[in-house]
């Protein structure tokens, strides 16, 4: 059994390759594919668009090209809430921690909540990258419910 499955997904594999291999967009395609697995999202866009200008009909390039948008959104936001957070610890550890810092925080908090809510990931988006974007929302979410509910 074992060795029929791997003969036949051995016979799909090649199958692909060949179909795929034909044209200069679909071998743009896998490469792009491939760096969009690797998380290169900025790299993967930028081959998946040349694909598509090659073939509009590529729907893998097409495909891609709107993923990685999706996933460059979401890695922006990784990378801004890791600022965003130093920006609130750096704050709420100063001695004097005034009114004036508390409300730089609270806009940080809302700001980055918003953010979240306009990202849109989706099914097909690498789902540790939406986990890893989901906690750090959740973050922001917390320290403004901790700071803010008196005010709600």
């Amino acid at each position: 059994m074992f060795k029929f499955l791997f003969g036949l997904l051995s016979i799909i594999v090649v199958i692909i390759i060949v179909y795929y291999s034909s044209s200069d967009s679909y071998k743009l395609s896998l490469e792009a594919k491939v760096k969009y697995l690797m998380g290169d999202y900025t790299d993967a866009k930028a081959l998946a668009k040349k694909a598509y200008e090659l073939d509009p009909y590529n729907k893998m390039a097409f495909s891609i090209i709107t993923q990685s948008k999706i996933s460059a959104k979401l890695v922006d936001y990784l990378q801004e809430s890791h600022k965003y957070l130093e920006i609130i610890k750096t704050l709420s550890k100063k001695s004097d921690f005034s009114n004036r810092d508390k409300i730089k925080i609270k806009m940080i908090c809302e700001v980055m909540i918003a953010k979240y809510n306009k990202l849109g990931a989706n099914i097909m988006t690498d789902q540790s990258l939406q986990q890893a974007v989901k906690k750090r929302y959740l973050e922001f979410k917390k320290i403004h419910e901790e700071l803010f509910s008196e005010e709600n």
